[in-house]
């Protein structure tokens, strides 16, 4: 598996551990009124915050131990090989660029259908605290749909572009 392919698993896992925590914090017994509209506000503000930490938790963790791995198969050789397979294996070149650029787009629009999807539960009658729900459900599905399209476009072997 490619190197960038479980950078995407990663973030992943990321997304999916915030979204179990603000599944316990919205099902138990701490959680706002269903009715008060400020205070899932803040939660949820605060949930994004803790799920970009996460992110940026996991990712240096990681990288620290992708780079403590190569360090250990490269100690026979010496110090600049072991920089330069570093360097070679983190960079992104363009194929990077354009699978980042195609799962985005594919985010991107899951993030739309979602905002419209919020949109016509307002049109329908829901409660505003319903349409916070369907806007950051709409977040973490992009965020993992775009994972997941990364994940395939690498492991297929080319950008997805024609």
């Amino acid at each position: 598996m490619a190197l960038k392919s479980k950078r995407y698993i990663v973030s992943m896992a990321a997304g999916v551990l915030a979204i179990i925590a603000y599944l316990v914090y919205a099902l138990g017994g701490a959680a706002p009124k269903a009715d008060d509209l400020a205070g899932w506000a803040i939660a949820m503000l605060i949930f994004i915050g803790i799920a970009v930490a996460a992110q940026v938790l996991m990712q240096v963790a990681f990288h620290v131990a992708v780079v403590v791995g190569i360090m250990v198969k490269a100690r026979e050789k010496d110090d600049k090989a072991a920089t330069r397979i570093i360097n070679a294996e983190l960079r992104d070149d363009e194929r990077d660029k354009r699978i980042g650029l195609r799962s985005a787009h594919i985010g991107y629009i899951f993030a739309g259908v979602g905002f419209v999807s919020a949109l016509v539960a307002f049109a329908c009658g829901a409660s505003a605290v319903a349409g916070l729900h369907i806007l950051l459900a709409a977040g973490a599905l992009a965020c993992f749909v775009e994972g997941i399209i990364g994940v395939y476009l690498y492991e297929r072997g080319n950008a997805g572009c024609k």
